[in-house]
């Protein structure tokens, strides 16, 4: 989903419990406009999210769900989702597939998935992606792999274009990684946008928003 999110949307927030820029984390929430949320509540981006979205949209609603019951969440969490929740949805499953059950309910619940994830490999938050792919939903990933410019300025153009490539048919949210394309273009490769997408196969377009997830 590009740009702009209508007052319709039921928009699940999924993402890992550690992360490094919480900054970047905010930046990808901002953006984000729905009737209704939908959060996990364990501790982590969760309930890191749903603090900011209550905070900046207070009047949405916001359903956390957990895999048994608050009671069993860590105490900050707890704290977060008893402030800001405005429906808690208590699963009552404590078997060892209680996390992937609350993740596939979350995404059942929304018309569009927003994930915070990393690329570190599997886990709760590529399943929620999956999952969200195998029931034909909208999703975009935001990513908060921390950025680390040198390294991205020190690839050959292969290695970049490879790059580019699997952040866009990822789904990849454009917002998140824009800064490292339009530096990498201008400072590395010393062309203009339109010469770099003509590069990388798209004849007669101009700007990143044209490709990007189409």
């Amino acid at each position: 989903m590009p740009e702009g999110y209508t007052v319709s949307e039921v928009i699940a927030i999924t993402g890992h419990r550690d992360y490094t820029d919480r900054a970047n984390f905010y930046k990808g929430l901002n953006n984000l406009r729905a009737k209704e949320y939908v959060f996990g509540g364990a501790r982590g981006a969760d309930t890191d999210a749903l603090e900011y979205i209550g905070r900046s949209q207070p009047v949405s609603m916001r359903t956390v769900v957990v895999p048994n019951r608050v009671i069993d969440q860590p105490v900050q969490a707890r704290a977060m989702i008893k402030r800001y929740a405005t429906r808690v949805v208590e699963l009552r499953n404590r078997g060892n597939n209680r996390f992937q059950i609350r993740n596939r309910n979350m995404v059942d619940r929304s018309t569009h998935v927003r994930a915070f994830y990393d690329f570190r490999g599997r886990g709760g938050t590529y399943n929620t992606i999956q999952y969200a792919k195998l029931k034909g939903k909208s999703y975009d990933i935001w990513n908060i792999k921390e950025v680390n410019l040198n390294k991205y300025m020190k690839m050959s153009r292969t290695e970049f274009q490879q790059w580019f490539n699997g952040m866009r048919e990822s789904k990849v949210n454009l917002l998140s990684v824009k800064g490292i394309v339009l530096r990498y273009v201008k400072n590395i490769l010393n062309v203009t946008m339109p010469v770099f997408l003509e590069m990388s196969g798209f004849i007669g377009v101009n700007a990143l928003e044209d490709i990007w997830n189409d």
